[in-house]
């Protein structure tokens, strides 16, 4: 059997199996907020369920039913509710426009790309130092995002369910569910005008099964506080857009992690049409498992070698196993912190090691073109700091060339059986 037939079969079993849990979890009823393999650091996560469930179809509703109290300014919600959003929720210029100091940003383009602006956060912001600084033009309500409470699920009926114009945030809270909705189309174009999740001081969080698209800044933003007991799982980032720092079309402003500590799983995830950020990493303390994400770029060429994906400051602790890098130019940036990722099936050494503290073999990744530019390692601090987590957090991938086939064909809204 020739390697084609083999890559074949493979993909076909691995998707018949994710058939099966689907099936069988499409039966637990319409409640059921955890089908579909709720793995990695947020396992624990139960969001609403056994709370009342509330339908949403306009922006008033969704913005009370997300969060029905606040004290001192934050959000005191905790009662445990599912939030099912029906249709397209559309906040844009439902809170009309403003204009704040900023700069032309980036590349000058040619059409059909067009440059970022980039709005400053305060009057101490250096972004635009040594730049001719101009009223930059934004649309408000993309920079008010929606507070979400503690014990919530936040779910799409259906494939098509869309929040436009503004993001969410979490902010001190603990146990929410996002899934199945496409989170668009929030000041594209102008960097600081809003994010489409923004997570703070939160703990037990799952996002999962969702699309982010036309974004000014970051798709996922954590930081700041604790960002612990995260999972973020097959979900379709889709870069594509007519702004561009690289003037390429494709989005560097992705995904952003700041917290102290950081406890976070990145998943059966499609990454694709983006020069960057995927994810960027800083902050003491943090321990990220990078596992059966599928990096696809259509225009390395075009993109002048700018893209990379895992960019990790040095004390971050990354375990990279089973996913697939395909055109992109530095999956890993060489430099960052401590990183552990297989190009190969590795040594008996190095398995030993896998085996010893996880209990099994670590899974290689693969990069087509061998990549120019390598920042994988094995540094074994990362296996041991793997060693001292409960094991129920640290899903087992498999074969990274099944990705393809098995995260374009699940990953992003539609896909869940349950709804």
């Amino acid at each position: 059997m020739n390697d084609t037939k083999k890559h074949i079969k493979r993909s076909l079993r691995v998707l018949g199996g994710l058939a099966v849990v689907l099936g069988a979890s499409s039966v637990l009823g319409p409640n059921n907020v955890r089908s579909q393999a709720l793995n990695g650091f947020g396992v624990g996560a139960t969001g609403g369920l056994g709370g009342e469930i509330v339908q949403v179809r306009s922006t008033k509703d969704l913005t009370y039913e997300l969060c029905r109290s606040y004290s001192l300014g934050y959000c005191s919600d905790n009662t445990p509710r599912e939030i099912q959003v029906i249709g397209t929720i559309d906040f844009t210029g439902t809170e009309g426009r403003g204009e704040g100091q900023g700069c032309q940003y980036g590349r000058a383009c040619s059409a059909p790309y067009k440059r970022e602006s980039l709005l400053l956060m305060d009057g101490n912001d250096a972004h635009c130092d040594g730049k001719e600084k101009m009223l930059v033009d934004f649309d408000r309500a993309g920079k008010r995002p929606l507070e979400v409470g503690s014990n919530k699920t936040v779910i799409g009926v259906g494939p098509n369910a869309t929040m436009k114009g503004k993001g969410l945030r979490l902010n001190g809270v603990s146990n929410v569910i996002i899934r199945n909705l496409t989170i668009s189309d929030i000041n594209s174009g102008v960097i600081f005008a809003g994010d489409a999740i923004a997570i703070a001081r939160a703990d037990l969080v799952w996002i999962d099964h969702n699309r982010f698209h036309n974004l000014g800044r970051q798709m996922i933003a954590g930081g700041f506080g604790p960002t612990t007991n995260i999972t973020i799982s097959w979900n379709d980032f889709d870069g594509s857009d007519t702004y561009s720092s690289y003037c390429n079309g494709e989005h560097y402003w992705n995904l952003l992690f700041l917290g102290v500590p950081q406890t976070i799983t990145i998943a059966n995830n499609y990454f694709h049409e983006i020069s960057g950020r995927a994810p960027h990493i800083d902050g003491a303390q943090a321990i990220i498992h990078l596992v059966n994400n599928y990096f696809h770029n259509t225009n390395a060429q075009q993109s002048g070698g700018f893209f990379h994906a895992v960019d990790a400051g040095s004390s971050v602790q990354a375990l990279v196993e089973g996913n697939y890098f395909d055109n992109i130019e530095t999956p890993i940036k060489t430099g960052s912190g401590h990183i552990f990722g297989l190009l190969s099936k590795g040594s008996g050494t190095v398995q030993s090691i896998c085996f010893s503290v996880l209990g099994r073999r670590c899974i290689e990744n693969i990069a087509i073109p061998v990549p120019r530019i390598n920042g994988f390692r094995l540094d074994e601090a990362v296996i041991q700091s793997f060693g001292a987590l409960p094991k129920s957090s640290i899903p087992l991938p498999f074969p990274a060339d099944d990705v393809p086939a098995v995260i374009t064909a699940r990953a992003g809204p539609g896909h869940l059986e349950s709804r």
